[in-house]
């Protein structure tokens, strides 16, 4: 064998010592892991063993640490949380079946319980009685009130519900769809939804323009940038 060969043979023997170290680091990690002595087979005893080291002195080695703490007792641990003040309340009377004439109240007993009324949709019907002026001076009849979108059948507070459905919820316009048909048996169409919220995202424009103006005056503008607002928009 040449001297190259024998500084070949010498690189890969160095290399398989150095891929069996780290097998073996890492299977001393693994025993460290456990507190049991007995995880530690004699196969595996026998995979530590090529190196002439004792793995059970190895993991009996390993320092222990206790750690004590005290904690605070909860207060009302297991107590229901109170319920908001805010709901509307309907009272229940309950009498006993026994004759209570001439009998004195002396307390009650209170018990609150919460239940569940499902949205609903209402057909608003707005009537304008007509009346016909003196000396055909033509037709009388009060204004109609203004709603966010001219001529469609949907109210502001329909509106809002959708919007927050879909934006806050994160409920897609299909989604709701089914849930109009199957609680009121309405079924609007996916594409005039999407004409409902188009209409919508141009009622605050003044609102942007009016803002858009004020940035635009000022001679100090901040910006908060993060990944997600770190592509450049244009203001126009």
């Amino acid at each position: 064998m040449t001297y190259q060969e024998l500084l070949v043979e010498n690189a890969n023997y160095k290399k398989e010592i150095s891929s069996l170290k780290e097998q073996l680091s890492q299977i001393y990690k693994l025993i460290s892991g456990f507190k049991s002595k007995s995880f530690i087979t004699e196969a595996v005893m026998d995979q530590l063993s090529l190196f002439g080291e004792d793995p059970v002195k190895e993991v009996a080695k390993t320092p222990q640490q206790t750690i004590t703490y005290t904690r605070d007792k909860k207060k009302h641990q297991g107590r229901r949380n109170a319920l908001p003040e805010n709901l509307p309340v309907k009272k229940v009377i309950i009498e006993p079946k026994e004759d209570t004439t001439g009998l004195a109240k002396i307390g009650e007993e209170i018990t609150e319980t919460l239940e569940h009324t499902p949205a609903s949709l209402v057909k608003r019907r707005t009537i304008r009685p007509k009346y016909a002026k003196k000396e055909d001076q033509g037709v009388l009849i009060a204004a109609l009130p203004s709603r966010p979108i001219d001529k469609a059948i949907v109210e502001a507070c329909l509106l809002a519900h959708i919007l927050v459905s879909k934006y806050v919820d994160h409920l897609p316009f299909y989604r709701q769809i089914q849930m109009f048909k199957r609680d009121f048996g309405w079924e609007p169409a996916q594409s005039t939804m999407s004409d409902w919220m188009a209409s919508c995202c141009q009622l605050p424009e003044p609102l942007y323009n009016t803002l858009k103006q004020k940035i635009l005056d000022s001679d100090y503008i901040q910006a908060h940038y993060c990944p997600v607002i770190s592509q450049t928009y244009s203001i126009d």
